[in-house]
């Protein structure tokens, strides 16, 4: 089944994904800056929706979408990532059709309780860099289909 709303848990990808880690070197603006890329490029190859929660003690509470399509929320103060994701799961109509990304397992294990799917920050990388090999393998096909036309021609 194909969800419509992922929902990622930032600072879980920031802590554990090895090029957010290295990003994060330059500070945790750096790490959200590159996370959000990556979100994007994910959101603009699966379609669907990617929203992606911070805990707000960095940034004043927001949820706008971004122009890359990539929804950003930072919880208001004293409220965490995992509380709003929860709320969130709770509330939603059809908990089926919701991703939770996270690498929390207290978290993971609340979120399935309520009917939603959930994966570590490691299987959600694999998913996003795996949707990049098969967008560089349909890029490497258009090219050599192209190639082949100008040939023929």
């Amino acid at each position: 089944m194909r969800e419509d709303l992922i929902l990622v848990d930032g600072y879980s990808m920031i802590f554990q994904w090895p090029e957010l880690i290295a990003a994060r070197r330059r500070g945790l603006g750096a790490a959200r800056d590159e996370l959000i890329r990556w979100l994007t490029a994910f959101h603009d190859l699966q379609g669907g929706g990617v929203t992606v929660v911070f805990d707000g003690r960095t940034q004043p509470p927001s949820g706008e979408a971004t122009p890359t399509g990539v929804r950003v929320l930072y919880t208001k103060s004293g409220r965490s990532a995992d509380a709003e994701i929860e709320r969130f799961v709770g509330g939603c109509a059809d908990p089926r059709r919701l991703l939770v990304a996270t690498d929390d397992r207290a978290e993971q294990m609340t979120v399935e309780a309520l009917g939603a799917r959930a994966v570590s920050a490691e299987l959600f990388r694999e998913m996003v860099l795996e949707a990049a090999r098969d967008l560089r393998g349909e890029i490497r096909r258009t090219s050599a289909e192209a190639g082949a036309f100008r040939r023929r021609r």
